[in-house]
């Protein structure tokens, strides 16, 4: 069910005004924003409140309102491929506003390519087809009933950009050079293919993040240098906070470790302690030291695993226990120590750089 004309475009002006001046102070973002009607690209979504995932239709009381507001909104679940009987969103209309300022930030210009790796309902690709023309969008996703659903929604709003069935991490090759690629999912590692499918001097805005320690990232912004590789930085105010590509979640190590036992494991006490493993500080630089750590809370304590069968857990009074053939506590000690010696940065004040032989994050010099 569609709502009435005027009561649409009445709510999608309201959320535009409530966009402004930041993010839609652009006119020609503004235009797009306003000629692309989200209720098209959200036939129904899940509303995760009161005790579970519950499908909301359209025309429920609430969903035009729910629609149009600057909200992200769940459109697709699946099981979890490494957490047996849980669910796991796999496709969500994002924040407006969240969209918006991502799109501003690639910075494009009249007649550029852009390459979207994550297609989903379709929307972000219609905000990019009013902006730029169907001709200069290709969009990607390895899901097929995405990408079927994603096509009839672009058509129903009189787009018709390139959509393709595919594994974002090998882009799209047929249809390059690029000169931007946006991601709308996060990745762990920034695959080389989309520095090579992208044109020097190109941007590609991503949201790095841990998917073992999924509140540990940010949104970078790089540019591709003429000899084939990418730098820049997490200066963006947005943290991103996107869901993990299906490919990263399925690969064995994002597991927790199948066995702790305590009995295995050295007891010994620090002076780090849970809390100083904030994700905007320690947290970040030691996935930056230790890209394959995993850092989440369990049963009150701080667990820290890696692929190689090494844990450690620690709780507020600095109780740590570690096992494996790595002391991880130690690495979260080290990792803690270098982040007060280099002046306690931010997120925002490292840097990021991709070449072919893989993604380096450093803290500021």
């Amino acid at each position: 069910m569609t709502p009435p004309p005027g009561r649409w475009r009445l709510l999608l002006e309201r959320l535009a005004d409530d966009l402004t001046p930041h993010p839609l102070a652009d006119p020609a973002w503004r235009r797009a924003f306003l000629d692309t009607p989200r209720h098209l690209f959200v036939p129904g979504f899940y509303d995760d409140r009161d005790g579970g995932p519950r499908w909301i239709e359209p025309g429920a009381p609430g969903w035009a309102e729910a629609v149009y507001t600057d909200d992200s909104l769940i459109t697709q679940l699946q099981r979890h491929p490494a957490a047996p009987g849980s669910w796991w969103p796999t496709s969500s209309s994002s924040r407006p506003s969240l969209m918006i300022a991502m799109l501003h930030a690639l910075d494009v210009g009249d007649g550029d390519r852009v390459l979207e790796v994550g297609t989903g309902t379709g929307y972000n690709a219609a905000l990019l087809s009013a902006r730029l023309g169907d001709e200069n969008v290709v969009t990607v996703d390895i899901d097929p009933r995405l990408t079927r659903t994603a096509r009839g929604h672009l058509a129903a709003a009189g787009y018709r950009p390139v959509v393709a069935t595919a594994d974002g991490a090998l882009g799209c090759p047929e249809h390059a050079p690029y000169d931007r690629i946006i991601a709308t999912h996060s990745v762990e590692r920034i695959p080389y293919t989309w520095i090579e499918q992208t044109r020097p001097g190109g941007l590609i805005l991503v949201d790095v993040r841990s998917v073992g320690s999924p509140r540990v990232g940010h949104l970078a912004r790089l540019e591709v240098r003429g000899d084939g590789t990418a730098e820049g930085g997490f200066r963006l105010s947005e943290p991103g906070f996107f869901m993990p590509a299906r490919t990263d979640l399925t690969t064995p190590q994002r597991r927790f470790p199948a066995a702790m036992d305590l009995r295995e494991a050295v007891e010994r006490s620090s002076t780090v302690v849970p809390r100083d493993l904030e994700p905007s500080g320690t947290a970040f630089a030691l996935w930056a030291a230790v890209p394959d750590i995993g850092i989440t809370s369990m049963s009150g304590k701080t667990l820290l695993f890696t692929p190689d069968g090494s844990w450690a857990t620690a709780d507020d009074t600095g109780r740590v226990h570690t096992a494996g053939p790595r002391d991880l506590w130690s690495e979260a000690e080290r990792a803690h120590a270098d982040w007060i010696s280099a002046g306690r940065p931010d997120v925002e004040e490292y840097r990021i750089e991709v070449d072919r032989h893989g993604q380096r994050i450093t803290p500021p010099k």
